[in-house]
């Protein structure tokens, strides 16, 4: 399927938060590991405490964000040890990386360690 995006929490959270810049507003399919509500859950919290937005806002922004259509999908734990480590990236964010690949798709991310290292065609 064409247009289809592996997108991780900074991403996400770019669409959501009002003070963030916006991203793309038309993409395919959206695909993220099953850790995305997590990371999204936490970091609404996270605004919450530093005062970015109050508490009814980020359940709103939660609510909405729990309505989204995202296919979740699970990885394979030992070639997420291996793009981290090999990478030197967290495990999360090798989860991404992961499916990206596997997906053969984009990832859709704001942070600078993880843009350009998918390269789909690229054998592991």
């Amino acid at each position: 399927m064409k247009n289809r995006v592996v997108v991780d929490a900074s991403y996400a959270l770019s669409w959501l938060l009002p003070d963030e810049n916006k991203p793309l507003t038309k993409v395919g399919q959206k695909i993220a590991p099953t850790l995305l509500p997590y990371e999204v859950t936490n970091a609404l919290k996270m605004a919450v405490l530093r005062g970015r937005i109050n508490e009814d806002l980020a359940q709103r922004l939660l609510n909405e964000f729990l309505n989204w259509q995202i296919n979740y999908q699970g990885v394979d734990y030992n070639e997420v040890i291996q793009i981290a480590t090999r990478g030197k990236l967290s495990a999360y964010d090798a989860s991404y990386v992961y499916l990206a690949r596997k997906m053969k798709c984009e990832l859709l991310t704001w942070d600078k360690k993880l843009v350009g290292t998918v390269m789909v065609n690229k054998p592991d």
